[in-house]
């Protein structure tokens, strides 16, 4: 017995041992030095004065009647408002959400002018609050700032997130009002602010979430653009500001590689605040243990490799766009890799979860690649539509048009098919994106 029992204690021992020194270099002594934020990675800082910031006029459309938008906005930014309280209501509904990457959203609307009318009818305050928001000077949004966490948070609860869905109906507002305006000059007047708010919130976006928003705004407006010049009569252009290019902030990705960095770095932060429910919403003995000591999750280490890995992607291809953009994150693309990779003797569980997420983040650059073919088919379907139908096919092999562009864009009969870079990594995607040119 006294033999058997030395023999298990010796076999114990080692991994005993081995689990014991992970835990020492695991718990929060073994952290790191803090280090400073390298300066390329500190988000654009907010200049103007809250009242003059479209940003919170955007977060402020759905206040109470009588209330100003903007006052209301920076109270829901602090998170002064309730959950509950009474907001103007959105319109809402298939046909009001039509995807013109789908359907001839023109085409929907026209035939439920009737329905959609009567929605808008009865919204007319946040119809006027989008058309106010559309003549706006400057947008800048800041950054969520951590607040107190509620003692029945959820994760994340602490950090604010910015209210797209509203400043997204009111871009479609816009576009509705000009598709079933009376007249030509309304439909022009209804573009034009359509334009003015996609280019307002363009120019200060900074945060991945509004930067996603603000590119699908933009691919979408470029493509109900196209059906409606489509169907203008012969002779029509589209006013050449409608087609000029984005802000230069939406086409590279630094903003939000820089913005996506601070995010990490105090999500990284907010895990700390749940104490022994890190691990768990109903931890046992020794998961409160583990979660009140962090055990394998060391904030600071976790800090650090979160920004080595996005300043090197940032020095890499922060400052790309288009093609040039794309072919940098298709080289970098590494095939699915074994979870071994993943382990770190130190830190073990905040390197898994600073490498699990990183793939995910080439797919946002090819989408913002996606920007360029898109300003091309714009601007190459409104030259197409001044060539006799017969004549295209010719007009078309002449054009000098910018290498890694070409090679994605084939007319089609009376339309110019893009194959996106998106496409490629998303299946749901893959289909080729029509752009309408004036029928034969």
């Amino acid at each position: 017995m006294r033999l058997a029992f030395k023999v298990l204690l010796w076999c114990l021992m080692p991994p005993l041992l081995l689990v014991a020194a992970w835990v020492v270099c695991n718990v929060g002594w073994a952290d790191a030095a803090p280090q400073p934020v390298p300066a390329e990675l500190q988000p654009q800082a907010v200049t103007l004065a809250a009242a003059d910031n479209a940003f919170f006029d955007g977060q402020g459309l759905q206040a109470p009647e009588g209330e100003s938008p903007n006052a209301w906005g920076q109270r829901v930014w602090r998170g002064d408002v309730d959950a509950a309280a009474k907001r103007l209501p959105l319109p809402t509904g298939d046909d009001w959400n039509c995807n013109a990457g789908k359907a001839d959203c023109l085409a929907r609307w026209r035939a439920s002018a009737a329905a959609l009318m009567v929605q808008m009818n009865g919204a007319r305050t946040f119809g006027e609050r989008c058309w106010a928001l559309a003549g706006k000077q400057a947008w800048q949004e800041p950054m969520p700032v951590r607040r107190e966490r509620p003692a029945d948070a959820k994760p994340y609860d602490a950090m604010p997130l910015p209210q797209f869905a509203p400043v997204s109906a009111c871009m479609r507002w816009l576009q509705i009002a000009a598709v079933l305006a009376p007249d030509a000059q309304q439909a022009q007047a209804a573009w034009a602010q359509a334009d003015a708010l996609l280019r307002l919130f363009a120019s200060g976006a900074q945060t991945l979430v509004g930067q996603a928003v603000a590119w699908s705004w933009a691919t979408r407006q470029q493509q109900l653009l196209a059906q409606w010049s489509a169907q203008r009569p012969r002779g029509y252009a589209l006013p050449s500001a409608w087609m000029a290019q984005m802000p230069a902030r939406l086409l590279t990705p630094r903003a939000w590689m820089a913005a996506e960095s601070h995010w990490q770095r105090e999500t990284t932060v907010d895990l700390l605040g749940h104490g022994e429910q890190m691990f768990s919403t109903d931890p046992g003995p020794l998961q409160a243990w583990a979660g009140r000591h962090h055990l394998g999750y060391l904030p600071e280490l976790t800090a650090q490799a979160t920004a080595a890995y996005w300043l090197a992607d940032l020095r890499l291809y922060g400052h790309l766009q288009g093609p040039a953009l794309a072919r940098a994150v298709r080289s970098q693309a590494e095939p699915d890799a074994s979870w071994w990779r993943y382990l770190r003797w130190r830190n073990t569980l905040g390197q898994v979860l600073v490498e699990v997420g990183r793939p995910a983040f080439g797919r946002y650059a090819l989408r913002q690649a996606d920007l360029a073919l898109y300003q091309a088919a714009l601007e190459l379907s409104q030259q197409l539509n001044a060539q006799a139908p017969a004549g295209r096919a010719a007009w078309w092999a002449r054009q000098p048009v910018e290498a890694g562009i070409r090679e994605r864009l084939t007319l089609d009969g009376d339309a110019l098919l893009i194959r996106t870079w998106r496409g490629e990594m998303d299946p749901a995607y893959a289909a080729p994106v029509r752009f309408p040119l004036r029928p034969s």
